[in-house]
């Protein structure tokens, strides 16, 4: 017990002051976590679209082969006593290519320790953000067939153009995105062109492919139409109807496409404009994308705290 002031039975303690003396270099290891934390959450800032347009494949090799076949052809009708058609198939494959990216960071502990602006922690954040915008770029010009330079099909190894009339994928700049109509025609145009050669019915010759494509993908300067033909609740008369037949109908999109489509936009497409594949930011997209690509992913995002 402390009595101050008492005469007799008590004594005076003078008062001292706990001092801990905490410096820049106390905590290195959480100065260190700090900073990568602030990495990953730029790196994980929302506004992206490359992880929608690609499904992430780990894989632990270099100039991989990444290996398919050819469709089987179907049953066929067998008399009795007759012998069973073989079914056949044939190996086919891609191949892929890898790049490693980084950055150091140098920033000292009692940079950041001393800064009254939190200057230093938004630099950490911005350079997460910029990592990403770089994988968002690959992935985005990659998927668009955008520039020679920067293709991603690669059958039997051979770099090629993915988009092309040949390819039976790509229509002329006379179908503009205008209104649902537009991506009605690119199903008939599907429909009627993209067919299975792989099997050959006698009667009917190649057979269609079933395709339910779930993205719409544009330039940011056609966000907002695209964004208008997929999210219509009702839309207008329907082509070829008389005046008198005027109505306004359900959004066929959400008819005659399973589950819808989604419109998806990237200023990476706006940017590519005047380029080899991509002609201008009017050129549009449609496809289900995550079954067309993968990103071959080795190493995730790693932040790692530097020595001295």
């Amino acid at each position: 017990t402390l009595g101050f002031g008492m005469k007799r039975f008590g004594y005076v303690e003078t008062p001292r002051q706990l001092e801990e003396a905490v410096s820049s270099t106390a905590f290195p290891s959480a100065t260190g976590q700090l900073i990568a934390t602030k990495v990953i959450e730029g790196y994980s800032a929302p506004g992206y679209i490359g992880d929608e347009l690609v499904t992430v494949m780990p894989s632990n090799l270099r100039g991989e082969r990444v290996v398919g076949f050819t469709h089987l052809q179907g049953p066929k009708e067998v008399g009795e006593g007759t012998a069973y058609e073989d079914s056949t198939f044939e190996e086919k494959y891609v191949t892929t290519t890898e790049a490693k990216k980084g950055r150091i960071l140098s920033i000292t502990e009692e940079a950041v320790y001393f800064d009254q602006t939190g200057q230093m922690l938004m630099r950490a954040e911005n350079l997460g953000e910029v990592t990403r915008a770089e994988r968002e770029r690959v992935i985005v010009r990659g998927v668009a067939d955008v520039i020679s330079t920067e293709r991603v099909y690669r059958p039997l190894g051979t770099s090629e153009k993915l988009y092309a009339a040949g390819n039976n994928n790509l229509l002329s700049t006379d179908t503009p995105l205008v209104d649902w109509t537009d991506i009605q025609e690119v199903f008939q145009y599907h429909a009627l062109n993209v067919r299975d050669d792989r099997e050959v019915d006698d009667a009917l010759g190649t057979q269609p492919i079933i395709w339910v494509p779930k993205i719409l993908l544009t330039a940011v300067e056609l966000a907002g139409t695209a964004a208008r033909i997929v999210s219509a609740t009702q839309v207008g008369t329907p082509p070829g109807a008389t005046a008198t037949a005027a109505m306004l109908t359900a959004n066929p999109l959400n008819t005659f496409v399973a589950g819808g489509v989604r419109a998806l936009a990237s200023p990476y497409l706006d940017a590519a404009e005047g380029a080899d594949q991509w002609d201008d930011a009017s050129d549009w997209l449609l496809g289900d994308f995550k079954k067309q690509f993968i990103w071959k992913e080795i190493w995730p995002l790693q932040v790692l705290r530097a020595p001295q």
